[in-house]
């Protein structure tokens, strides 16, 4: 049994699935290596199929309707409530991609399917708990000064750095510019 905010999806022959994408990035350049930078668990997907029966159009409507569904110029969030969702610590979804529903004559019934994907995942609450890490100063190599500071951990303050060519000619445009 599937059910979004308190409303029963009595779907016949009832299928979902689940996938989530663990999310890394190649490191080795043009090498054969196999370093993976790890960039995060992202949410998981339920794909959902089920048959709902001819005699049962409302059920269709009440799913379209859903799947529409805005608030605030977003899409619906729905607390969910299901074993499969249970299992994985999935608590609110909400409907992205395509609804499909197909008609099958002979069984004179629709074949429907859809996705739902996970909002504020276990992952995204645990991110959101850590404390903000301090963005790391970047160095230009072989330049004694930094970029933005015009201060540096070698010179003591208010230590005149005296420039090469390049940056003598650089240095002269930016306080013209300013």
């Amino acid at each position: 049994m599937l059910t979004l905010n308190g409303t029963p999806l009595p779907l016949k022959n009832l299928r979902i699935s689940v996938r989530q994408q663990l999310a890394g990035q190649d490191m080795s350049g043009q090498t054969s290596a196999t370093d993976q930078a790890e960039t995060g668990s992202k949410g998981k997907r339920l794909s959902v199929k089920g048959v709902i029966p001819f005699n049962k159009a409302q059920l269709l409507s009440n799913l379209f309707t859903m799947a529409d569904a805005q608030e605030n110029e977003a899409r619906q969030i729905y607390r969910i409530s299901n074993k499969t969702a249970e299992a994985l610590k999935i608590r609110q979804v909400k409907f992205q991609g395509t609804v499909s529903a197909d008609e099958q004559d002979t069984l004179r019934q629709w074949s429907v399917s859809f996705e739902l994907i996970e909002h504020l995942s276990v992952p995204e609450r645990v991110e959101q708990r850590q404390p903000d890490k301090p963005a790391a100063q970047q160095k230009v190599q072989g330049v004694n000064t930094p970029v933005e500071t015009g201060q540096n951990d070698d010179v003591p303050p208010d230590t005149e750095i005296e420039l090469t060519g390049v940056m003598k000619v650089l240095k002269t445009v930016d306080n013209a510019l300013a």
